[in-house]
């Protein structure tokens, strides 16, 4: 989409100018003028003549003269559909919630980000991904480790968008604000030992964060946009007696940022806009505005991504990506990830409370056909809690291939012969996300010929997540990436019973134990690595969720938008973008 807009257009041009002299012997003097000017006109002007010695002649007569006149310029324009609203706006609290979270991450900056590195697809295809391993500074322009002592030095003159100043004060009161507030980032910043009075100013421009046990963790989580810090003044305006931390605000209110873009229009149901802070200290981006259109039919994003009405869509439906790889004027980018695709079961719930109701459905899941017939080639077979590509995983220990005889067995020795006596039972997707619908649909068949019958609830984007962070779904659909490849940080989300996040509301004691004594482990690696094979073995025998698949991430651009950079996350960076 091209807006135009006026702007002054302006040309240097050269006139040559006459001048006469009045004597007895005329003297020609040509002398050059710089003028600036645009367009050539044709004007009538008095001109002063000399004619002879004693005598001055005034005329009138038609001379070229320029002026200078309203030129129009082409603004940049992105249009990336998503599929749902927004459920919060405070960076301590999105979980799982891409929209809030893309919005976040490009209104807000964070301390440090990861360098960015090109990298290649297995046929040669050249992409732009992170390394996760080299951490550079973002509001910070250095940063160092010295043992349990982080130090970072912030670059000066910066300001949110508000024009309170990012300075070290602003910073440490933003991370104590995490804990105040009890959202996920706390957990984040829990897991490498790192709490509220750890952080502290040096000076105007310099900060510390210190750490009960040195690592790496915690330098990784720094990148996230969840740590992002809040204007003081707009915290201080906000905090009430009941709500310290002024997360009732914060969560329908986007607060004053630090990033390449403000919002200034958020229409639920409808769009989100961003536009470029001219004030950005890395320099104004390329793309003047972003429109997030909320479109929750896939069908449609991808018909107004072909038409041309929309430059990007995130994760479009599998079938529809042979088409779009057809298209010139489209390309497609498909990355193999770590993320998990899973079917939650609640185990604080009935029947899922019984582990062998939970075994008896993880032997009735049709794995292959849902590789085949959902995925198509585009997702990877999934059979431990850690994916193949993180460190230790291993599907050694996985027992449940599809067997429905089995299932049945296990069904009738958990007191439900055929079904009988189990409750209502609804399984929930998000609307609008295809593959879910049709995992859904292969796993309700396959639950109904060992006697489950599963109602199939489509809830919409903010509602799904509501009630999923409420721990009051039954039986769900959904996915998890962990964004530090690390087989602890992955545990400790998912598994953890002191994890916020820890839906399934699973709990086993030796796992928290293993959890626990190894996340930041500096001993022997190789215990390390047996810790982590005897979490995989209990979680599977638990069997708190079933692994459906390890989809890759794809995302379709239009061919003329460039500048896509893969992150860990797989939350769009619009300021590395452009559109021609």
């Amino acid at each position: 989409m091209l807006i135009r807009r006026r702007v002054w257009v302006v040309v240097t041009l050269f006139l040559m100018v006459v001048v006469v002299a009045c004597s007895s012997t005329p003297e020609v003097v040509v002398e050059e003028v710089e003028v600036t000017r645009v367009v050539t006109e044709t004007e009538e002007v008095e001109v002063t003549r000399v004619t002879t010695e004693t005598e001055v002649e005034t005329v009138t007569e038609e001379v070229e003269v320029t002026r200078v006149v309203e030129a129009e310029e082409e603004e940049k324009v992105l249009i990336v559909a998503v599929s749902g609203n927004i459920d919060t706006f405070d960076p301590c609290c999105t979980v799982g919630t891409a929209t809030s979270q893309t919005i976040i991450q490009n209104t807000f900056d964070q301390l440090t980000q990861y360098a960015q590195v090109q990298r290649s697809f297995a046929d040669g295809t050249a992409y732009t991904a992170v390394d996760k391993d080299t951490i550079l500074g973002m509001l910070t322009e250095s940063w160092q480790q010295d043992g349990n002592l982080v130090t970072f030095k912030l670059r000066e003159g910066l300001t949110f968008h508000n024009g309170d100043p990012v300075n070290a004060e602003a910073i440490v009161e933003g991370y104590r604000r995490i804990f105040t507030s009890g959202g996920g980032s706390g957990f984040l910043l829990l897991m490498g030992t790192v709490g509220p009075d750890d952080f502290q100013v040096v000076d105007e421009y310099t900060l510390t964060m210190s750490m009960e046990v040195a690592n790496n963790l915690v330098n990784q989580n720094n990148v996230m946009h969840n740590t992002s810090a809040l204007s003081p003044s707009e915290l201080a305006a906000n905090i009430t007696e009941d709500d310290p931390a002024a997360t009732d605000f914060f969560r329908q209110n986007l607060g004053a940022g630090t990033g390449p873009y403000r919002m200034v229009e958020y229409v639920p149901d409808d769009r989100i806009v961003l536009e470029a802070w001219d004030d950005y200290y890395a320099g104004r981006a390329e793309i003047d505005r972003v429109i997030l259109k909320i479109i929750p039919d896939a069908a449609q994003r991808i018909l107004l991504l072909m038409r041309g009405e929309v430059d990007i869509v995130l994760n479009p439906p599998i079938r529809d990506l042979p088409d779009l790889e057809a298209d010139p004027n489209i390309n497609v980018i498909s990355v193999p990830t770590t993320n998990n695709k899973m079917l939650y079961m609640n185990n604080a719930a009935a029947p899922f409370d019984n582990p062998l109701v939970r075994q008896a459905v993880a032997h009735a899941i049709p794995y292959e056909t849902l590789l085949s017939e959902v995925y198509g080639g585009y997702a990877r077979t999934l059979r431990s809690p850690i994916a193949d590509g993180t460190p230790t995983s291993d599907y050694s220990f996985w027992n449940y291939e599809t067997d429905l005889d089995k299932a049945a067995e296990l069904l009738a020795e958990a007191g439900f012969p055929n079904g009988d006596g189990l409750p209502p039972i609804k399984l929930s997707i998000r609307a609008g996300t295809e593959e879910d619908e049709r995992l859904a649909i292969f796993i309700q068949d396959a639950l109904s010929q060992i006697g489950v019958e599963a109602e199939i609830e489509k809830l919409a984007f903010a509602t799904f997540g509501e009630l999923e962070q409420k721990r009051e779904l039954q039986v769900w659909v959904n996915s998890w990436i962990s964004w530090v490849n690390d087989p602890y940080y992955h545990f400790s989300w998912i598994y953890s019973s002191t994890s916020p996040v820890v839906y399934t509301n699973y709990q086993n004691e030796r796992v928290d134990e293993l959890i626990s004594t190894y996340t930041l482990w500096n001993g022997d690696m190789s215990e390390w690595e047996a810790a982590s094979r005897e979490i995989q073995e209990l979680i599977v025998s638990d069997a708190p969720i079933g692994y459906l698949g390890a989809p890759n991430f794809n995302v379709a651009i239009r061919s003329n938008v460039t500048g896509y950079v893969y992150y860990n996350d797989e939350l769009l960076r619009f300021y590395y973008m452009d559109k021609e």
